[in-house]
């Protein structure tokens, strides 16, 4: 495993292991996170930590598994992973606040990420956000 693969796996590690500040120890201050379904944004660490405790809140058992990694020489890398979980918390979002459902989800997500120096440094978030609807009761 190379480095950038490393630097992936951890982000996507502190998930399970509950630990956002093992994902913020490789996020570069200046790091723009793109939800491009949503088409959000969040900014370092910060915003890492929002996203992580918004989700954190509505999925309190969720799960997250590194399906795929892909890296190249140039410090790119793609991440195929799964999100799981059983929405118990309320989920906030820019589409609006959702009460718990006590539905489970399961998700695939891609991500794409720059890491230069071990830290990321740019990131998209790729998925389809009607699934999780659906899955969450939310559309037919």
């Amino acid at each position: 495993m190379n480095g950038i693969e490393k630097t992936v796996r951890q982000f996507h590690e502190s998930w399970d292991l509950r630990d956002p500040e093992r994902g913020v120890a490789v996020i570069a201050e200046d790091c723009r996170f793109e939800d491009v379904a949503r088409s959000e944004a969040q900014t370092g660490p910060d915003g890492y930590r929002m996203d992580y405790h918004r989700w954190r809140a509505a999925f309190p058992d969720g799960e997250v598994k590194v399906v795929k990694a892909i890296t190249g020489a140039d410090g790119w890398a793609v991440a195929e992973f799964l999100n799981r979980g059983i929405q118990t918390g309320p989920l906030h979002s820019s589409l609006g606040d959702f009460p718990p459902s006590g539905r489970k989800i399961g998700v695939r997500y891609c991500l794409v990420m720059r890491v230069q120096g071990g830290k990321v440094v740019e990131c998209r978030d790729y998925k389809d956000s009607s699934s999780i609807a659906r899955q969450l009761g939310l559309l037919a």
